[in-house]
């Protein structure tokens, strides 16, 4: 799946946030809340991370 470059550097943003806080990867479904965005992309944007 094609993450548009700009969802895709939100995303690392928010990825970054999680890891500084927890100390742990961010899962799919937390960023999938995070971001608001369907299950499959958010699966496309982690495994891009």
């Amino acid at each position: 799946m094609n993450v548009p470059e700009a969802l895709l550097a939100h995303a690392r943003k928010v990825a970054a946030d999680h890891h500084a806080r927890t100390g742990q990867p961010i899962a799919p479904p937390t960023l999938r809340a995070r971001l608001g965005v369907p299950a499959p992309l958010a699966d496309a944007i982690t495994q891009q991370l």
